[in-house]
């Protein structure tokens, strides 16, 4: 072949090509996926710090303490609590298949299926130090590439706001259903309107607000005392027309039993909130499996 008879090849328009292709190979991986599970739980908050990972770990928790096929993903990648929460050591490391080029998530308790970015790092001090398009690459390989099979639930922990990693599961998942935990403190609620907003304007189906820390039993007297004042969860769930799935009352055997990886609806049943917590669970079992 002479110089005159080679062709004449864009090399950009090749590269963009080649990229689409694997865009659109890992999108059919993320759909195939997501088919084979049959319920999509999305547990979000509007700021850190109001117990949002401790409703997804023990919202898992208790469907797979009745025997459904449950799997959890820890979708805060700079942040990854969920295994520490579950208890499942960092050590563990998902198993790759090489050939197929796929990887399986951990088996945690009760065979709960967990990915988290917390077992990929060298140690728990070690931060993730990374821009949002790479945080969404790491999402959107625990989606497509991991091996999770068929499942009656799966819970994603996301981080607090609405940022990256959140707009991106509302994006890949059409089908999920979004759980907002707040606080009654009125700086949590006004972000977490913020959260619901979004979810409306996105389209998705909002089960509900569940407001953590409502308050507590007083260990002297017995009587009921709310820790902040009382009445902002009712009205983000009347203003915005979505439900309010209930309260979990403060106790500080929770946060507790969280640090040292003891879900504390498994841990502690008796308790007012794993009592609270589980009426919860059932509502949303109500409303998705009827």
């Amino acid at each position: 072949m002479t110089n005159d008879e080679i062709p004449d090849i864009d090399l950009k328009k090749t590269v963009e090509e080649g990229k689409k292709e694997q865009i659109d190979e890992r999108m059919k991986s993320i759909q195939e996926n997501m088919a084979k599970i049959k319920h999509k739980l999305v547990v979000i908050s509007g700021k850190g710090g109001v117990g949002k990972t401790t409703v997804a770990v023990n919202l898992a928790m208790s469907l797979a303490s009745v025997g459904l096929r449950v799997g959890i993903l820890d979708v805060d990648i700079t942040g990854p609590n969920v295994t520490k929460m579950l208890g499942v050591s960092t050590e563990l490391k998902p198993r790759v298949d090489p050939d197929a080029k796929k990887f399986y998530p951990v088996l945690g308790p009760l065979n709960l299926k967990v990915l988290s970015m917390a077992f990929l790092t060298m140690s728990t001090d070690e931060p993730v130090i990374w821009r949002g398009p790479m945080k969404m690459g790491a999402v959107r390989q625990f989606l497509g590439d991991a091996v999770w099979g068929e499942l009656d639930y799966i819970v994603f922990d996301l981080p607090p706001g609405t940022s990256d990693e959140t707009l991106d599961i509302l994006q890949l998942i059409p089908d999920e259903n979004v759980i907002v935990v707040t606080t009654p403190q009125e700086v949590s609620l006004m972000d977490a309107r913020k959260t619901i907003r979004m979810a409306q304007i996105m389209e998705r189906n909002i089960l509900g607000i569940i407001e953590n820390m409502s308050g507590f039993n007083c260990p002297h007297c017995g009587k009921y005392i709310d820790l902040y004042p009382p009445g902002g969860a009712e009205k983000a769930s009347r203003d915005f027309n979505v439900r309010l799935l209930g309260k979990i009352p403060f106790e500080v055997e929770v946060s507790e039993q969280g640090d040292q990886g003891l879900p504390f609806v498994i841990k502690n049943p008796d308790s007012a909130s794993a009592k609270a917590f589980k009426e919860i669970v059932k509502k949303i079992r109500e409303l998705l499996e009827k």
